[in-house]
This record gives structure tokens, sequence and C-alpha cells, in this order.
């Protein structure tokens, strides 16, 4: 089966209103008397934002495969093979458990209070309980919508006997350095700089 993607509706939505943003800046300067002059300086520092955007909210990805689970933070990329995942819990946000590292998913963090609110309301509605239930576990929640997408192939595999067992003490879970997002938050912070001595 196919790698199921997972990313945080709240960093989506804030990546595509910041690049939205960005462009605007780069018309606006463009429209508006004299802003030919600085139009290199904004489309440099706009390119910079971009840049850092991609990086830092757009990036960051949780996979869900037949062999684990691939957790693509800002800085680090971390693969979890289902025979080395021993629990999960969503207090801060997705965390995978094994047994020698905790990996944390940026791109399912815990909801604050307003959606927790917000999320024990919808699943009310639906006629779900929420009585004793973590706020990140909640369906529509970030934490909620990731753990459900990994319980669930978790189980399937477990439940079918393809997950081979005792041998998560075995199975090291290393950080790889994600050299794309360091090159592209160098690249961010320069153009950034450049802009400001531009100006």
């Amino acid at each position: 089966m196919a790698e199921t993607v997972f990313r945080s509706t709240f960093n989506r939505v804030l990546s595509y209103v910041a690049w939205a943003l960005l462009a605007v800046a780069i018309v606006i300067t463009l429209v508006t008397p004299g802003g030919l002059a600085i139009a290199p300086a904004v489309a440099l520092g706009c390119a910079g934002g971009a840049a850092l955007i991609w990086a830092l909210l757009w990036a960051p990805y949780l996979g869900v495969d037949d062999g684990g689970v691939t957790v693509v933070n800002v800085f680090t990329r971390y693969r979890v093979p289902w025979e080395a995942l021993i629990h999960l819990d969503t207090q801060y946000a997705l965390t995978l458990h094994t047994p020698n590292r905790r990996v944390r998913a940026t791109a399912a963090p815990a909801p604050g209070s307003l959606s927790s609110l917000r999320a024990a309301r919808s699943q009310r509605r639906r006629g779900g309980d929420t009585a004793g239930v973590r706020p990140g576990d909640l369906p529509g929640t970030d934490s909620g919508d990731a753990a459900d997408l990994v319980l669930t192939r978790w189980h399937d595999r477990r439940d079918r006997g393809l997950i081979e067992t005792g041998l998560a003490e075995g199975i090291a879970v290393r950080p790889h350095p994600r050299v794309s997002a360091v090159a592209a938050v160098a690249l961010g912070i320069l153009a950034l700089a450049g802009a400001a001595l531009l100006v």
C-alpha cells in the first residue's frame, strides 16, 4: 500500500496565507509609484520569507506505509519501523515511543485550548463520548487525526500477523539531517539580510 502523508492543517493554512501575503507585497510594490526602485529588495525578501515558510511550516510531515512511520520534522527525519514501535501518545504532539527513543512529530501538534473545545463539541455532536479523552486524541485535531492514521495501519498489520514481535530492542531509530531544510533556512535568512541591506 502506498504511503499516506499527513501534514498539519494549521500549518498548511498558515503557509498559504503567508505565501499569499508575500505575493501581495510584491504586487503592491510594483504598482506603487517609485516602487520599482525597491522592487529587487522586496522580491529578495519575499523569496527569503517563502523559503522559510516552506522549511518551517510546509515541509514537516508524517508518512505512514506498510513498513512503518516516517517523521519529517524541520531539521531531522526519522524512520520508525512497525517492529520498533511500542507505544504512542499525544500529550504535546503525536509522539512515537520505541525502546530507545521518543520521536515527536512537529506536523501533528496537540491542540490548544480553543481547538480542544471545538473538537470536543464536534465529537459530542456526532454522538461520541469525550469523557476521559485526552484533547490530543480527539478526532479533528492534528495529533488525534495523525494518531488515528498510525494506529489504524499499525493495528491492521499486527492483526494480520505482518509485524514480527520481539525485535524492538534491537532496532535503532536515529535522526537524519534534512539538508534541504537547513539550506532553505540558511538561504532564507541570507535573503532577508540581503534585502535589508538593499533598502
